[in-house]
């Protein structure tokens, strides 16, 4: 019964209780019961560890490029009361438990929050903002309730809300009232000091100017980091970490790379490659029986591609800019 919780052991003894009336037994459990119970059951701590993408959490801060800063916060943050226990409990000390990570998309938000619990060895809560949701009344507010009370069961544990800005918008601006009162939910939530105990809340977002200012005020939001376009040195480690189980015909393609990509994401830099071991094979479809070789070519071309797609998404974005301009013109 290893990382059960006592959500879990109650939820056992139901299902063995049903067991062993279908056997003819309404007030008697036995062994057989319960190993009936067991067999197939996934512990609470097991179902919240998922990601959206259906696989277990694995990644850890090597499979993060760059963003120093921010692991040795998230560090100082979530692994240092643990493991200075008596330090914190002597001085009294507390770093807060709630981080909000802003910044473009693309940028390593959800990988450097993923990463974190692997690294604390937490249970992991991740939730996008808008599944959290209803169009009926009261269930937007028992939908968060309910994603602490599980982070509650399941301590210690990490909960990260991605796309947070379509959860906690700034309050009066929604005719409805749901994100208001879904927002005053939050508060409610992350102002219980004692409930939260072994609780931690890190939320992602790439509109920090939409969140309601309330839930950025010490006590629940602590710490609010950017996770900024990657510096050259950053671009490079990125790279690197990408392309650990990828041929590359010379690391000077890489390092070229690097210095060519300023104001990329870490998302960019992973797809470009994905894009050139995809042009390689087409290439060389003898590779589909050995190691796919990515060669300058490949590289070369991936980025055009990028490029070209980047410059055609700017041009429109300049036109419909350009339209609006004139209907506002017009209507004046």
């Amino acid at each position: 019964m290893e990382n059960f919780v006592i959500g879990d052991m109650r939820r056992v003894v139901d299902r063995a209780k049903i067991e062993a009336s279908m056997n003819g037994r309404i007030e008697e459990v036995c062994v057989d019961d319960l190993r009936a119970a067991l067999e197939g059951y996934r512990p609470i701590s097991v179902e919240i560890s998922k990601a959206d993408a259906g696989g277990e959490v694995k990644v850890d801060w090597n499979a993060v490029g760059g963003m120093s800063h921010i692991k040795q916060l998230l560090s100082e943050v979530l692994l240092w009361p643990s493991k200075y226990a008596s330090l914190f409990e002597r001085c009294g000390l507390c770093l807060g438990r709630g981080v909000m990570l802003h910044g473009p998309s693309g940028c390593g938000k959800t990988l450097i929050a993923q990463a974190t619990a692997t690294e604390s060895k937490m249970n992991f809560v991740q939730v996008k903002g808008p599944e959290l949701l209803s169009k009926y009344i009261g269930a937007s507010e028992e939908n968060v309730r309910n994603v602490f009370a599980r982070a509650r069961s399941s301590r210690p544990c990490l909960v990260f809300f991605d796309e947070f800005d379509a959860l906690a918008p700034r309050r009066g601006h929604d005719s409805t009232g749901v994100t208001d009162r879904v927002v005053n939910q939050l508060l409610t939530e992350l102002d219980g000091a004692d409930q939260l105990e072994g609780v931690f809340v890190i939320a992602a977002t790439s509109r920090l100017d939409l969140i309601d200012p309330a839930l950025l005020r010490p006590g629940r939001f602590d710490h609010v980091v950017e996770c900024g376009y990657p510096t050259l040195e950053e671009r490079k480690e990125i790279l690197r970490i990408v392309c650990s189980n990828v041929h590359v015909e010379s690391p000077k393609i890489l390092m070229q790379l690097a210095r060519d990509t300023e104001g990329w994401t870490g998302a960019q830099l992973r797809g470009l490659i994905t894009n050139a071991q995809f042009d390689a094979l087409r290439e060389n479809p003898k590779y589909v029986d050995g190691m796919v070789v990515i060669r300058k070519v490949d590289v070369e071309k991936s980025f055009e591609e990028v490029q070209k797609k980047q410059r055609a998404k700017t041009a429109k974005s300049v036109k419909m800019n350009g339209w609006q301009q004139e209907q506002r013109v017009t209507l004046a």
